[in-house]
């Protein structure tokens, strides 16, 4: 292993530094007599294992031990400041030009013991199923195709019309009345030929639909609402089979994602069982009150809420399938207010300890990934 310091700011005052990879946050270092500065420079360079930086800090510090550079290693390390410099090479040169900027964004996430590569390997040999290719889903697969997702499974019925091309951006008005899944299939396989995909025409009638479509699935977005009660129905094909999955859509003019990690987060049916509690403690009754109109289901939503829905679903994708990050819409609604200042409020909802769905839980495909 060779430690390499990653690239960040810093500024040097009297006996002390001041260090800043993360514009969030600064750290001072006291430094009387210099020995941190050149400790930080020897590891920028990259090219010393431990006993060459041992010796060559001797050089400058005869007293100094293996012991006190192995200290400092490992606090660099734990502010996140060091990678490997001989990490594994897991991609190929073409891979390393074409995912140049998602490496340079994981470097956030790296240590000594996991490199770039490794997490953006991790993505490459990933396989998502996506469950709707409108506004949402169709934005989803553009992300996570430029993350490098390597093979991908696309559910849909409908076709190409020209109310789409507000905010649907995959196909053209030459592939009016065709079948929206496999223009956006043909869509990621001119982008990149690497990506296998495959397009199914397909209406989603159930969960035991889903069920026969997750194997060798490591993911689910699902951006669908139809038919009736299709959430808990995928929330169910899932949860048993430990494929974790993300949920998002609009709600008027409001978006919303959630997302179900199998057996360690609270589920969909989990939600319907709160739901029904807050009904039977609900004094006023308003929760209990038949609806005497029905609001029509008008899909409003426009360019940027579907793209930045389909953003903030695949950044929870990134989260299960690499674990640089845990997932953070686990058993809780994220709400995004399109009205106003698009600011994002999360309403979490309890684990049910009997929910018969979550007993059927094995442990999730995306636990080993997050237990590197």
């Amino acid at each position: 292993m060779i430690p390499r310091l990653k690239s960040l700011t810093c500024l040097v005052g009297v006996g002390r530094l001041i260090v800043t990879i993360d514009p969030r946050r600064r750290i001072e270092l006291t430094d009387p007599d210099g020995h941190v500065l050149f400790l930080l420079r020897l590891l920028a360079e990259g090219t010393r294992d431990l006993p060459e930086l041992v010796a060559t800090m001797r050089g400058r510090r005869p007293r100094v031990r293996q012991s006190d550079v192995e200290s400092a290693l490992s606090a660099l390390d734990e502010l996140g400041w060091l990678d490997n410099a001989r990490a594994p090479r897991m991609l190929s040169d073409e891979q390393r030009e074409r995912y140049f900027s998602n490496l340079a964004f994981f470097d956030v996430f790296t240590s000594q013991r996991r490199g770039r590569e490794e997490v953006q390997r991790q993505l490459v040999d990933a396989h998502v199923l996506v469950l709707g290719v409108g506004g949402l889903g169709s934005s989803a697969v553009q992300h996570l195709v430029g993350l490098g997702v390597g093979r991908l499974t696309l559910v849909d019925f409908d076709t190409v019309e020209q109310r789409n091309f507000a905010r649907q951006y995959t196909y053209t008005p030459a592939q009016l009345g065709q079948s929206k899944v496999e223009q956006v299939a043909a869509w990621v396989r001119a982008f990149d030929p690497a990506v296998r995909v495959t397009a199914l025409h397909r209406q989603v009638t159930g969960g035991g639909m889903v069920a026969e479509l997750l194997d060798d699935v490591d993911f689910v977005v699902s951006a669908i609402d139809q038919p009736a009660g299709v959430d808990l129905q995928v929330n169910r094909a899932c949860v048993s089979a430990g494929v974790p999955f993300v949920r998002g859509g609009l709600a008027y003019a409001q978006g919303l994602y959630w997302s179900v990690d199998p057996g360690r987060s609270a589920c969909r049916h989990c939600l319907e069982t709160h739901r029904e509690a807050q009904r039977r403690q609900d004094t006023s009754g308003e929760l209990s009150w038949p609806r005497a109109l029905e609001q029509d289901q008008v899909n409003r939503a426009i360019g940027p809420v579907a793209g930045m829905l389909g953003a903030l679903v695949s950044m929870e994708a990134l989260r299960y399938l690499t674990g640089v990050i845990a997932p953070v819409a686990a058993g809780t609604y994220h709400l995004i207010d399109f009205t106003g200042d698009c600011r994002i409020t999360t309403e979490p909802w309890p684990r049910d300890d009997k929910c018969p769905v979550c007993a059927l839980a094995p442990v999730s495909r995306s636990a080993a990934r997050r237990a590197l």
